[in-house]
């Protein structure tokens, strides 16, 4: 966001919560955004902010408890980095209802199964291959021992099609097996009702690509989607029908916002995505893909 903007928000922010005569200690119990943070929005000294997104969340916040609009207050502004998201995902709220920034650097059961999946495929394949490996060399030896003392070969051949079955069985349950483990886990997401946002943290997920349908209903919805690096992917209102955004491999992040959130659904790689805590009209919606 280009800072003498910022300045200019900063300087109008201040203005209207004089004009309304509220302190900033009012502002913090309004909004539940600490003082400090406040303060460095009026005084343009963002770096005391802990991420970058939440520069124009609680601008937002702040410009809501003052009476002000705040998208005609942000304007046309150039949407900002995105490369420190993963910050919202430790966002948590304090005994005394101030948002502040914690740390969870804690491997889950889940990821640790995600990570191991592919060996354990792997492991299955090799396990298949070396049944039919022995089932075939073990009927070819029957087979010639057979025919040099002159037996019936039928029932060899009938043995080793046999063999191929099965083997050809396996296979495709394997694979069968390989497709259903591939299906998107969203999980249980996590709602920060101070920034109006519903994070997704998903594993390993990043190298992937994905496919997210976005239907509107009722009146229509406006939708704005961006990745980590700010790239604008779409930026329509959808009166009616659907839209369909690709999200590129190697993508570490992308974030859904909406206005009129509750006349949208949904749907990444096919799975529903619950857009919870959604009171109000602005929302959005937040994937960390390499969580």
């Amino acid at each position: 966001m280009n800072e003498t903007l910022t300045n200019q928000i900063g300087e109008q922010l201040k203005a209207a919560r004089l004009e309304k005569q509220l302190s900033l200690d009012d502002i913090q119990e309004i909004t539940k955004i600490q003082r400090r943070y406040l303060s460095a929005i009026e005084e343009n000294n963002l770096s005391v902010l802990p991420g970058d997104f939440y520069v124009r969340a609680f601008i937002r916040q702040y410009a809501l408890a003052v009476g002000l609009h705040p998208d005609e207050l942000l304007g046309e502004a150039k949407p900002i980095s995105m490369s420190r998201t993963s910050d919202l995902s430790r966002a948590h709220r304090d005994n005394d209802g101030i948002v502040r920034a914690g740390i969870d650097n804690t491997p889950t059961a889940r990821s640790r199964l995600a990570n191991s999946m592919p060996t354990i495929g792997l492991g299955l394949l090799i396990l298949v291959a070396l049944i039919v490996i022995w089932f075939v060399l073990t009927h070819i030896g029957t087979n010639s021992q057979q025919t040099s003392n002159g037996g019936n070969i039928s029932v060899s051949t009938s043995e080793v099609s046999k063999s191929s079955s099965k083997s050809s069985a396996s296979k495709s349950s394997a694979s069968s097996s390989s497709e259903e483990s591939s299906t998107l886990d969203l999980g249980t997401p996590e709602t920060n009702t101070s920034l109006q946002t519903t994070i997704y943290n998903l594993s390993n997920e990043n190298n992937k690509k994905h496919t997210v349908v976005i239907t509107a209903k009722n009146t229509g919805t406006s939708v704005k989607v961006n990745d980590a690096s700010s790239n604008i992917l779409l930026n329509e209102t959808l009166a009616s029908g659907s839209k369909t955004v690709e999200i590129p491999s190697g993508t570490t992040a992308f974030n859904l916002q909406f206005s009129n959130v509750n006349n949208a659904s949904v749907t990444v790689d096919g799975q529903n995505v619950e857009v919870s805590g959604a009171t109000t009209s602005f929302w959005n919606v937040l994937f960390n893909l390499n969580k």
